[in-house]
């Protein structure tokens, strides 16, 4: 079973060369590295310096990478396909086809995407405010279900604006990642607010080929709206199993810190029942803060090698033995 890959969004804040940040991702046991967000246009030549020497090969290539010489502060939602503006969905597109062009430099076989979003602002939207009512205790009651309610029917009348906008944007970069023998995978996201939902999701999967585009889970973003009650984890990963290109691997407890290292003494993400869900294929990247000590780097990398070795995919888990949210096994939710 490989070793995952390391995401570069740990560690590229703090190296001015390409090189010695992957080659530092290789001195913690990985030999292969995601490519993300936060890579700077100066960190390209050490970053294919690293590549040609052997020091780590690119396991994947988040979107946008490198970071769009115009934006300021790095961010994979700088420019977005959901935009109402003409002018940002095609900047956004120009963007996404110099991000496929560099994955083809480094011998990446993946791009990861966001697709967009329906909300403002989804940092303080729908989710943030089911945050704090399930911090207030106020989980399933009366206001909590209600405000989640009529988040879902105004969700669904936005719909067909919103992916008439997405889609001739993917029409476009679907295209270009075949022509550069490259697959994409459309990332589930952590805010009920960001495009697509999981039911969306199903859509944007079946308008696209699977030869090419592929789904790409986060286990933190899934946990983050299991905790809340929009999906049933496994649920949504098994429904999702066949069309499986890769993942992001990191813990979250409730209800929305994600991003964090998983340790040997447990995790708050039920991992041992969603595991058998992945397939052999399936690209497998740890994407941690950049707040991460080096030796919690370390243990997540050992702890889901264990995990993975453990529970390896022999055939699909039955969902009828899932609890709903495939509730951590540390008993975060249990009080």
């Amino acid at each position: 079973m490989p070793s995952p890959a390391l995401s570069t969004a740990w560690n590229a804040s703090k190296h001015r060369d390409g090189k010695a940040m992957l080659a530092e991702a290789a001195s913690l046991g990985f030999a292969r590295v995601e490519l993300g967000h936060a890579v700077r246009y100066s960190l390209c030549p050490g970053i294919l310096d690293a590549v040609r020497e052997g020091i780590a090969a690119i396991s994947s290539v988040h979107n946008f990478c490198p970071v769009p010489l115009e934006v300021s502060r790095p961010s994979p939602n700088a420019f977005e396909f959901s935009d109402p503006r003409a002018r940002q969905r095609a900047l956004a597109v120009q963007y996404t086809l110099e991000t496929l062009d560099f994955a083809c430099r480094v011998g990446a076989p993946a791009v990861v995407l966001h697709l967009g979003r329906v909300e403002r602002d989804p940092r303080h939207g729908i989710s943030r405010k089911l945050a704090d009512l399930w911090d207030e205790g106020r989980f399933l009651k009366r206001d909590y279900t209600r405000a989640k309610l009529s988040a879902v029917v105004a969700r669904r009348k936005a719909f067909d604006a919103v992916y008439g906008r997405v889609r001739p944007c993917l029409e476009t970069v679907v295209a270009a990642a075949r022509e550069r023998g490259l697959r994409l995978g459309f990332e589930c996201r952590e805010d009920y607010g960001e495009f697509p939902d999981e039911l969306e999701m199903e859509q944007c999967l079946a308008d696209f080929p699977p030869e090419v585009v592929g789904y790409w889970h986060d286990f933190g973003h899934a946990q983050r709206k299991a905790y809340l009650g929009w999906h049933d984890h496994a649920e949504t990963l098994a429904r999702r199993r066949p069309r499986l290109l890769g993942c992001h691997i990191h813990d979250c407890t409730p209800p929305d810190h994600d991003h964090r290292p998983l340790l040997p003494e447990g995790t708050a993400i039920d991992f041992p029942r969603l595991i058998p869900l992945l397939p052999e294929s399936c690209i497998e990247v740890l994407e941690l803060s950049p707040r991460t000590k080096v030796e919690d780097v370390v243990k997540s990398r050992l702890t889901w090698e264990a995990l993975r070795t453990h529970h390896s995919s022999q055939a699909a888990l039955s969902l009828s033995h899932v609890p709903s949210g495939a509730q951590g096994s540390s008993g975060f939710l249990s009080s």
